[in-house]
């Protein structure tokens, strides 16, 4: 039997998790439904997403809030909705998929934690922890090959050159109604999430800077484009994070990432531009990597849709999305005092 899935409100990366799941045979993609009270652009965005699909669209959200017809809701709205959205499908008795991030504010995770536990429903959160390179890299961990992890160097980076295609509408990231926050909320969680794939370990203490470097739409908005942030984790290690949106970040795709671990006995290094493939020719040089968020992405999904059908629950669920949210919280706190805050 086919896991019926249907997508509630779809104007950000939708198009893309409907392709991936769409190529699952053990899926059967449903509807793409929007909120009629949903702004005009909102809702043509979500129909323009369901006909390139080829997915039936509806207005009337009652339809894929119903268990005997849907099995799973993918919630793509913008960040500011994706809790409302979520909380809906999750007391309607379905179980849900969240783009990132899970939520923007805490009391919006503890409420999804709280109603995924009550229902019995699965919650979980779009991530980057399947990256084919974090993988490996825990892998070597696990292994005794780097030794104890004793700091980590965290860089993700996305391209301003690429904002038009690599962000559905900017504004649903720099306008804090819709995005609930900066760049910070955008991609810290991805950071704190490898960190603690890669350690193990809890953050304590967070020290954030914060700035509008390179945007001029952030900075109209009273947002941060970029941000280096400093953790404590338990056990004494410690991490940095330089996080932003920039120029022309160092990839060959709008967002690229890397990462450091040193150990007590040596070093790894993860950088998902690598493996990499280069063709050179007339034209110069192009490269051949793959997208390495959009890998991430489909390996997560395919997890999701391998556990929702054998009945067991994905290893990132909305908790540990709320441990990574609660990151990004001291993040803006101590950003705001100028000063070290605990993660609470």
């Amino acid at each position: 039997m086919a896991l019926r899935v249907a997508v509630l409100s779809a104007v950000r990366h939708a198009t893309d998790y409907l392709r991936m799941l769409g190529q699952d045979e053990r899926v059967e993609l449903v509807a793409v439904a929007e909120e009629p009270n949903a702004p005009e652009w909102m809702r043509a965005d979500s129909r323009a997403a369901a006909e390139r699909a080829g997915v039936r669209y509806t207005e009337t959200v009652a339809e894929v809030l119903d268990p005997a017809k849907v099995d799973l809701v993918v919630v793509c709205s913008s960040p500011a909705r994706h809790a409302r959205l979520a909380l809906a499908a999750l007391f309607a008795g379905i179980d849900v998929l969240i783009d990132k991030p899970g939520a923007t504010t805490l009391a919006d995770a503890d409420a999804l934690v709280e109603a995924a536990e009550r229902t019995g429903r699965v919650c979980a959160v779009v991530n980057r922890t399947h990256a084919p390179a974090l993988r490996r890299a825990r892998a070597w961990v696990d292994a005794g090959h780097v030794g104890l992890p004793r700091h980590l160097d965290v860089e993700l980076l996305a391209s301003g050159a690429h904002f038009a295609t690599s962000v559905e509408r900017p504004e649903l990231v720099v306008d804090p109604a819709l995005s609930g926050g900066g760049e910070m909320l955008n991609f810290l969680c991805y950071c704190a999430d490898a960190v603690t794939y890669l350690t193990g370990l809890r953050t304590v203490e967070v020290h954030a800077f914060t700035g509008a470097l390179f945007s001029e739409l952030h900075a109209e908005h009273g947002v941060e484009d970029s941000a280096v942030v400093s953790l404590l984790l338990e056990r004494g290690v410690t991490a940095t994070v330089t996080l932003g949106r920039v120029p022309y970040a160092p990839g060959t795709t709008p967002t690229t990432s890397s990462l450091r671990l040193l150990g007590s006995h040596g070093h790894a290094v993860v950088d998902d531009d690598r493996p990499a493939v280069a063709k050179f020719g007339p034209d110069g040089a192009t490269s051949l990597t793959g997208d390495a968020g959009q890998v991430a992405a489909e390996r997560y999904l395919r997890h999701v849709v391998d556990c929702l059908v054998a009945g067991a629950v994905p290893d990132y669920t909305v908790r540990e999305a709320r441990a990574s949210l609660a990151v990004v919280d001291a993040a803006y706190r101590s950003a705001e005092r100028g000063d070290v805050v605990p993660v609470g």
